[in-house]
């Protein structure tokens, strides 16, 4: 017999080596990996908090358009003119018609946040509530009196997106 004869599979230390060569991959490739994945959740929080700030730049545009010089219960020719605003013309409230708060001050009323979001937004997919569950994109709470604030719930991060009725401002916030 031949000595090639012998030699049918790998060694125990070619078999070592291989799984030594693959942790020290898997290793290196880990941390990258998981960087790759929260800045997936920036890039989404980011691209949101675009798409909020331009929506109510939006509604501002149209309410001047318009010539309203006080608050409005319905913006003409926005969404499903549902999105009520304040006396400058900043989006306060949406889905109350003829009920809608114009006031910049929220007064704990974390629903109008809720109802902003989804009048200023096509949120396929980006659900909003006052609490976190199951679904549940942002979560929405007051942050002082005026400014409705966003806190992304997917990922390991407090990024969020903030809105002041009283400056029209929007800030995103990525952590």
């Amino acid at each position: 017999m031949s000595r090639s004869h012998y030699k049918q599979g790998f060694t125990l230390l070619e078999l070592v080596i291989v799984i030594a060569l693959l942790a020290i991959l898997a290793v290196m490739a880990l941390p990258r990996m998981l960087n790759n994945y929260d800045d997936a959740h920036f890039s989404s929080v980011s691209a949101t908090g675009g798409a909020f700030s331009t929506a109510v730049m939006l509604v501002r545009t149209q309410w001047v358009a318009s010539g309203a010089k006080a608050e409005v219960d319905a913006v003409k020719s926005f969404g499903r003119g549902d999105v009520a605003t304040t006396s400058s013309g900043w989006p306060s409230d949406a889905q109350q018609g003829s009920a809608s708060l114009h006031s910049p001050l929220l007064a704990g009323d974390t629903g109008r946040c809720v109802r902003l979001w989804q009048s200023l937004l096509a949120t396929h997919g980006l659900e909003v509530s006052t609490l976190s569950g199951e679904g549940v994109t942002y979560v929405a709470s007051i942050n002082d009196n005026s400014t409705c604030r966003y806190t992304y719930q997917s990922g390991n991060s407090n990024s969020r997106i903030e809105y002041n009725l009283s400056s029209g401002e929007v800030h995103t916030i990525l952590q």
